[in-house]
This record gives structure tokens, C-alpha cells and sequence, in this order.
């Protein structure tokens, strides 16, 4: 009888043991799941470099900060587009105010290139950007016009990524 006890209370304790062990298991398991970390890169704005191009060119740039414990890691990214091909393919000869324009391309293009460097990287926009790209298209007899977008100076766009 007090061995037929002995391994009932041995059974029953190796079943409460297990069941513990797996209560505590899963427990370990979803703090580990709420901890996930995140790194955060923002594009801070756009600017025109200095050297702002040759004579037939302009630059146009933004500045990607990584964020760190110690503060920013910049990089700049920069974009530069010729006056002629931009005339050209916008099919803009003999438009006034090329120069703005063509300057307002470069920095759009300097935030797309920095915006697919950061998606390639794994990052993810972290809400909708609050910036707009002039519009080109077609008003007939092939010429181009435009509707330009709001212009800001100091456009910031947050990123975030699952930090590995």
C-alpha cells in the first residue's frame, strides 16, 4: 500500500512539475515576443549642397539620420539633374523658371533615393509622408505642363525596422 501511495504521489508530482514547466515556458516565450526592439531612421528635410552643381546642373540633397543611443549617423544622399535633358524630357524648351524647376526635381529626386535606400535596408515608413512631387502631363500637341507641390523646406519622414 505505501508503495502503491509512493508512486501515486510521484506521478502526481511529475504531472504538476510538467505542468510548471510549461506554464512557465510559454510565459518566458511571450515577454520574449513583447520585447522586439526597433532601429528608426528619419530623412530630415531637403537642402542644396554646396558645391550647388557646374553650369549646367543642379544638386539637390537630403540628409538620412540613423538614430543612435549617442545621437544621429548622417548620410546624404544627393540627386543632381541636367538642365538640358531635364528641358528636354519634360519637353520644356523655351519655358521661363526652368532652373526652379529643375532644382525642385533634384531634391524629389534626392527623397526617392533616399526613401528606396532606406526600404532596401528593410526599413518601413512609420506613417504617411506629409510630402507631395510636382505633377508633369500631357496638355495636348505633345507639351508638358505642370503642377507644382506645395513646397517645404524641412520635411522629415520616419522609418522604422525590426532591429536584428
Amino acid at each position: 500500500m505505501l508503495t502503491r501511495s509512493f508512486i501515486l504521489a510521484v506521478g502526481l508530482f511529475t504531472i504538476i512539475g510538467g505542468l510548471v514547466g510549461y506554464l512557465t515556458t510559454s510565459t518566458s516565450e511571450a515577454q520574449r515576443a513583447v520585447s522586439v526592439q526597433y532601429d528608426y531612421a528619419v530623412i530630415q528635410g531637403s537642402y542644396r549642397p554646396y558645391p550647388f552643381g557646374d553650369a549646367g546642373s543642379t544638386l539637390g540633397a537630403v540628409n538620412i539620420c540613423y538614430v543612435q543611443p549617442g545621437g544621429c549617423q548622417n548620410e546624404e544622399v544627393k540627386a543632381e539633374v541636367i538642365y538640358t535633358k531635364f528641358a528636354q524630357d519634360e519637353r520644356l524648351e523655351g519655358a521661363k523658371d526652368i532652373t526652379n524647376r529643375a532644382q525642385n526635381r533634384a531634391i524629389q529626386n534626392a527623397f526617392a533615393k533616399a526613401i528606396a535606400k532606406l526600404g532596401m535596408a528593410g526599413f518601413e515608413m512609420v506613417d504617411k509622408p506629409q510630402i507631395e512631387f510636382d505633377l508633369y502631363y500631357e496638355s495636348g500637341q505633345a507639351n508638358k505642363s505642370l503642377i507644382e507641390a506645395p513646397q517645404t523646406q524641412r520635411q522629415h519622414i520616419w522609418f522604422k525596422r525590426v532591429r536584428q
